[in-house]
């Protein structure tokens, strides 16, 4: 019963965000693979920093530990008809809404 909600994420698309709540600035990412967003967590919890580039040079600079300054939440999950095209120009919107190109950890 408790792990619910990880079927719930495995099973829909979607963007997300991750909070580095000591210094403020976010990463906003897509899950658009068939474990879902909860797929897409699963590799940042493995790695600390899901293979993202910016998120992989703090780690390095600060140490694997500073991931758990890291909380995560969903910003927009897609209809299960959804392209990954249409996913992934979810993310680029909201990238460039809370401008995490210039003020976060995106760097594309």
């Amino acid at each position: 019963m408790k792990d619910k909600w990880k079927a719930a994420l495995s099973g829909v698309a979607g963007v997300y965000v991750i909070v580095d709540r000591e210094t403020g600035k976010l990463y906003i990412g897509s899950a658009t693979s068939e474990m879902g967003i909860w797929g897409r967590w699963r590799e940042y919890s493995a790695t600390g920093h899901g293979g993202n580039r910016e998120l992989r040079k703090l780690l390095e600079a600060k140490g694997d530990d500073y991931a758990e300054h890291f909380q995560y939440g969903i910003l927009e999950i897609a209809d299960t008809h959804a392209t990954a095209e249409y996913v992934l120009q979810r993310e680029s919107r909201w990238k460039a809404l809370l401008m995490t190109r210039t003020h976060g950890y995106n760097a594309n």
